[in-house]
């Protein structure tokens, strides 16, 4: 030992040591920092390794001066390893353990003591926990929460506890209670392999209950979630009748059968079918059969545009008798629970009687399938759904009378279809995607067998419009000098029938080369303007004369095997021998070939193949698209 006196512990005296011996900076650091957005406290340094007394007077001077050494410092900071804080990090991650304890019962000849199954949960957030007891119908044991959620300590008083505290098939011991841990979670067993290096035991199986012992030596089960008690034997009923138990409760107990089928309630659907009386109808009801003590509720379903008031309640809930005797019955009446309807008489497309009327069950809900699979062991095939549904009858639909020609067809169908009749409907959409599209051509009159024209109508020329918007008409003849003729607006703008019957003319019925009817006037649609053109060939799925691909599949079927007389033909159209067709040369060789084509077809092709618009197509290029080669 040294032979150093201490230093006295008076003011001037006292030595504060760094706390790092090799660190000379005595100020104090900066704690509070923030880290990804949290805030973070980092620990204060501190001095791992206590110095000696000895080894401190001899690095003090005489003058109680620091002697600095060379040696390096041995202490280091506890700060965590983590970026983040703990509370961060670790946030919604709980470990999960189940267990059970064991409670001493006094006073009793059925059990000494009772199992108790717990959950505990482990917070690792803030190193929290609480332990909750899984809740039991009819228990009759305050259940939940078993230890609020704190830190709790360890049997020292001091220490608190830590994952490495917990195991599979270990005990814990919480407040002088000692838990017993039979299994985890798949998140616990994983956080215990990857965090802690440790693999759980696997599950252990909860010891027997006396409870449950007792219960099985006397006939009686206890089940899982709805406790569910049956008698097994008529000696339990004998016993109990020599002890002096009343006989209108050994038949049936009632408030046993409430405690075991509370809450449950078997649902069917039914239809009662009242078509044979006066104002009768079909309608749709739902059935429900209340286990808790036999009875009965019948209920309306209201549908949509029924004509018929709400009503739900048609049966108010009581037990169901299967016949009424009205000579026998009366208002205060008891019915034997032997002539009620139990759910064994409730089948699939069967019928039952309620109140003398007869409801055919055909459907139910899946708990009552499945009870019925469980306890009466009913099968699927059995508790499939009955076919109700019923053919739909086609309704005459009233003739209409034939159009009288006053007024325009919808109006004529209004009057028809209402007493009061409403305005007609306009297509809205037609009307704004339409609007100012007017397909316009050029016609002239032709001679019928029933109508003869002079030689100055046949020479006139008219302009036809039609309004895409509304599918009207208007015929124009534009004036003429020297004709004789005033011109001006030969047709008012409307709607033009066909002389078959109430049949509107439409766009598919106008194309160049087609004949048109107007008021036994027969007019040919000579030619179109450009704007007609280019709208029937950008539209061409609606206007087929204008697509000029169907035009060259119908021609290469009819020139198959007629190549000689093809190109024959259209030589021979070629006047000139410059190789070059006009538009009515064109129409000529098509002829002349034996192809059958309209007129505005012909117009299509020979537009698609003079892509340089001087009026005439190459030879050569109609018999390639024909697929004639040289």
């Amino acid at each position: 030992m040294s032979n150093n006196p201490p230093i006295p512990k008076l003011p001037g005296y006292t030595v504060s040591l760094p706390q790092s011996l090799g660190d000379k900076r005595l100020a104090k650091n900066q704690t509070l920092s923030y880290t990804n957005g949290y805030a973070r406290e980092e620990p204060l340094r501190e001095v791992r390794d206590v110095v000696p007394r000895d080894t401190l007077a001899n690095q003090l001077g005489a003058t109680g001066t620091f002697l600095a050494t060379n040696s390096p410092s041995k202490t280091g900071f506890t700060d965590s390893p983590s970026k983040l804080p703990q509370w961060v990090e670790q946030d919604r991650k709980v470990l999960r353990f189940y267990g059970y304890f064991k409670e001493s019962v006094v006073e009793s000849n059925i059990e000494n003591h009772r199992i108790r199954k717990v959950i505990l949960y482990y917070y690792l957030e803030d190193d929290s926990m609480h332990v909750a007891e899984p809740r039991q119908d009819n228990s009759g044991i305050p259940q939940g929460v078993f230890i609020k959620r704190h830190k709790l300590t360890k049997e020292d008083g001091v220490s608190f506890f830590s994952p490495s505290d917990f195991a599979v098939g270990e005990m814990v011991t919480i407040y002088g209670r000692t838990f017993f841990l039979l299994d985890a979670d798949s998140f616990t067993r994983q956080f215990y392999k990857e965090c802690l290096n440790v693999d759980l035991a696997g599950a252990m199986p909860y010891p027997d209950d006396p409870v449950d012992n007792y219960r099985a030596t006397f006939g009686l089960t206890r089940g899982g979630k709805s406790t569910q008690t049956m008698r097994m034997d008529d000696f339990k009923s004998y016993v109990e009748a020599r002890l002096g138990k009343p006989s209108h409760l050994l038949d049936g107990d009632r408030l046993r059968q409430f405690l075991e089928h509370n809450k449950q309630v078997l649902r069917f659907w039914c239809i009662w079918d009242d078509r044979q009386s006066m104002y009768g109808d079909r309608r749709p009801y739902v059935l429900h059969y209340f286990l808790e003590d036999d009875t009965v509720e019948i209920l309306e379903i209201n549908e949509n545009n029924s004509g018929r008031d709400p009503f739900p309640v048609f049966l108010r809930r009581s037990p169901l008798p299967k016949n009424i005797n009205r000579n026998t019955m009366t208002v205060t009446s008891k019915v034997k629970k032997s002539e009620c309807y139990s759910p064994s008489d409730f089948r699939m497309g069967a019928y039952i009687t309620v109140l003398n009327r007869d409801f055919m069950i055909h459907d139910a809900d899946t708990f009552t399938k499945n009870w019925y699979k469980e306890h009466l062991g009913c099968t699927d095939s059995e508790l499939a759904p009955a076919e109700v549904r019923e053919p739909m009858v086609q309704l005459p639909q009233p003739a209409l009378p034939p159009y009288n020609g006053y007024g325009t067809l919808e109006d004529s169908l209004q009057n028809c279809l209402a007493l009061v009749p409403k305005p007609p409907r306009r297509d809205m959409h037609k009307l704004m995607n339409k609007d100012k599209i007017i397909l316009r051509f050029t016609v002239r009159m032709l001679e019928t067998d029933t109508h003869k024209h002079s030689p100055t109508d046949l020479a006139r020329r008219f302009v036809l419009s039609y309004f895409m918007m509304d599918d009207t008409i208007q015929v124009y003849e534009p004036p003429v000098r020297n004709s004789g003729i005033a011109g001006g607006k030969f047709l008012e703008r409307q709607r033009v029938f066909k002389p078959s019957g109430e049949e509107i003319y439409t766009y598919t019925d106008l194309y160049v080369g087609g004949t048109i009817q107007i008021f036994n006037r027969t007019f040919d649609l000579h030619e179109a303007d450009e704007y007609t053109y280019t709208y029937m060939e950008n539209n061409k799925h609606i206007f087929i004369m204008a697509d000029h691909e169907i035009l060259l599949r119908s021609l290469r079927a009819q020139a198959a095997g007629k190549d000689d007389i093809i190109r024959t033909a259209f030589i021979e159209c070629d006047k000139s021998g410059s190789g070059q067709l006009s538009g009515d040369e064109l129409e000529e060789a098509l002829t002349a070939a034996g192809l059958k084509f309209t007129r505005h077809q012909a117009i299509s092709l020979k537009r698609r193949l003079d892509k340089d618009r001087t009026g005439s197509v190459a030879t050569e290029d109609v018999l390639a698209a024909l697929g004639i080669g040289r």
